[in-house]
């Protein structure tokens, strides 16, 4: 018994320092999985990329006037000023899907965002500086009166 309490004396000091390792590594974790869940802004390079994915959505919650001034490629337009309307929309999509959002500068796109991962979407994306810094391909709609 004696000799067991001497051990323990002696390696208290790796006892104490491997349970702060310990709890350290555990609140990284816990941030890390916080982070990932609320979405994330991402480079125009990577949004590109995610784009190429399977099951993955580009969503422009700009205006309609805004679309159709220009947009990215295969993106759906759902605006988000009208929050009403865009939580009816939303509801309607995929949850299972990866969304790429963006707007005019990040602003409308953080928003919509928080509204989806409230309607339940996990996988979300928010372009960097939104469609003001596109650099990639864009297209217009052409409306006819």
């Amino acid at each position: 018994m004696r000799s067991s309490v001497q051990l323990v004396k002696k390696k208290k000091w790796l006892i104490l320092f491997t349970g702060v390792l310990l709890a350290g590594l555990c609140s990284t974790i816990c941030v890390q999985a916080q982070n990932n869940s609320t979405g994330k802004t991402v480079s125009q390079k990577k949004f590109q990329r995610l784009s190429t994915k399977k099951n993955t959505v580009l969503l422009d919650v700009r205006t309609p006037d805004e679309y159709n001034a220009g947009h990215i490629p295969r993106s759906l337009q759902i605006d988000v000023l009208k929050a009403e309307d865009f939580k009816k929309q939303v509801a309607a999509l995929d949850k299972t899907k990866t969304y790429l959002l963006y707007c005019r500068s990040g602003k409308r796109s953080k928003e919509a965002l928080a509204l989806m991962k409230e309607a339940g979407f996990t996988k979300l994306y928010d372009l960097k500086g939104g469609f003001s810094n596109w650099q990639g391909k864009k297209e217009r709609t052409i409306t006819r009166n």
